[in-house]
């Protein structure tokens, strides 16, 4: 073993569960700790540090060469604070908390606002794992802004949300800034990103809510939608605005979708198909999406606590977080319960996987390969729809500048997974063997 750090970290595998909502109600994922956030340098940025370290958190930052957003007194902390009404796997569990929030302008009338948050936090003393988050704001024809994917409930967030209705000299569309959010989207089975929902729609009293199609909950599958929600759905998106049956949606000219069925899970034995939408936003050129693509950066995000990256370090992060049981982490026992060893070639592993357009291969393992041709005939009208260019993820980096025949590049491995495989010892000992059991799961609630 030529590197001999040893770096207290683990990766981490969890089945997140949530009640959600169509007919039968709400959500589980599996997923990894992290699918990280934003990064790219883009227009204004309006920010305030939460970091409870505080000085340290900053003379980190400059000492490991990454420069904070923004430093503002510790009495934003406050602003900072919310409360986290479902109990989850991620920090803080349950209860009270505070996370940053930074918002970006990436196009016209587009904004991006992310949050950090620990999926392994001090006091659970699982690692330095971390994981970004982002909220798309879309300021519409009339005024009025469409939410996707609600981040935590603090005042800086609603905040943040609520003055991009006041961007660019443009009036609000209500009495106050509050009431210019009309709509709020869930677009995706996954936890992390509708757990917020119900605040949100706590917050924006008048907004309408609009479902990614296959929503359900877990272990009880009867839950309400006003205990999920607070109320019912103003509707649930179907597997394309332009279906003869689909809902009539208020922003479809705007923000036109087409829906995704990812791959099905058995989940507490019942069959349960988890679907994605994806959006077009016309006035910026921007395609929409939640988890079906990334590029991992070369350096760390913005959001990334230094002092977290001085134990595990930016790059095994990113492998930890993307393959959760990496070829290079070894298990080191005689230094502790935990405590891991890197052994020489994950350098040449994270090249292999960042700065560059691809499918996570969380997504890729565990959902797509189930069937592939569904996942072509999606990518194939997104790509024949909408002349996008550029791409907005909820994780890592964004905006990505990508035109339609890019997109469909990265999706080229659903003829031949060879294509721009990954490094078989990174997938060999987490993703494939979740997989296979996930696989035969399936069968046996089938038969």
């Amino acid at each position: 073993m030529s590197d001999l750090r040893r770096t207290k970290s683990r990766a981490v595998v969890v089945l997140f569960a949530m009640s959600g909502a169509d007919a039968s109600a709400s959500h589980t994922k599996l997923c990894s700790t992290t699918l990280a956030a934003s990064a790219a340098a883009a227009a204004t940025t309006c920010s305030h540090d939460v970091s409870r370290r505080g000085v340290l958190h900053t003379a980190t930052a400059l000492a490991s060469g990454i420069v904070p957003s923004a430093a503002h007194a510790d009495g934003d902390e406050e602003r900072q604070k919310y409360f986290l009404r479902f109990p989850t796997l991620f920090a803080p569990l349950y209860g009270e908390s505070s996370r940053r929030t930074i918002k970006r302008q990436l196009g016209d009338r587009i904004w991006a606002l992310e949050q950090q948050t620990s999926a392994l936090e001090q006091n659970l003393e699982l690692g330095p794992l971390e994981t970004p988050l982002r909220c798309v704001v879309v300021r519409l024809q009339d005024g009025s802004l469409w939410v996707h994917a609600p981040l935590a409930p603090s005042r800086e967030f609603f905040e943040l949300v609520e003055s991009c209705a006041e961007e660019c000299g443009a009036p609000s569309p209500g009495p106050s800034p509050s009431s210019a959010v009309r709509h709020i989207v869930v677009p995706t089975y996954a936890l992390e990103h509708k757990v917020f929902a119900k605040d949100a729609l706590l917050r924006w009293s008048d907004a309408q809510l609009w479902l990614s199609p296959g929503q359900f909950s877990f272990p009880r599958r009867s839950v309400s939608d006003e205990f999920v929600w607070g109320r019912r759905p103003s509707g649930v998106l179907s597997l394309s605005d332009e279906d003869a049956g689909a809902p009539a949606v208020p922003w479809a000219m705007e923000l036109p979708y087409q829906t995704l069925a990812a791959g099905t899970f058995s989940i507490g034995g019942t069959p349960t198909t988890f679907y994605e939408t994806a959006f077009f936003h016309r006035a910026s050129r921007s395609l929409i999406v939640t988890d079906a693509l990334a590029r991992v950066p070369i350096e760390a995000p913005p959001l990334s606590d230094p002092a977290r990256l001085l134990l595990a370090g930016w790059e095994k992060t990113a492998l930890l977080v993307s393959f959760f049981f990496p070829e290079h982490e070894e298990a080191d026992p005689a230094a502790g319960l935990g405590v891991v060893t890197w052994t020489e070639g994950w350098h040449d592993n994270f090249r292999a996987l960042a700065g560059r357009l691809l499918v996570p291969p969380v997504v890729r393992t565990l959902l797509y390969a189930q069937d592939p041709a569904a996942v072509r005939r999606w990518v194939d009208a997104v790509a024949r729809r909408w002349q996008f260019e550029q791409i907005v993820p909820a994780h890592f980096e964004a905006p990505i500048r990508a035109s339609p025949s890019e997109f469909a590049r990265a999706f080229a491995f659903l003829e031949d997974e060879r294509i721009d495989a990954f490094p078989a010892g990174d997938t060999a000992r987490g993703l494939r063997p979740i997989a296979r059991i996930a696989s035969s799961a399936l069968r046996a609630s089938e038969e």
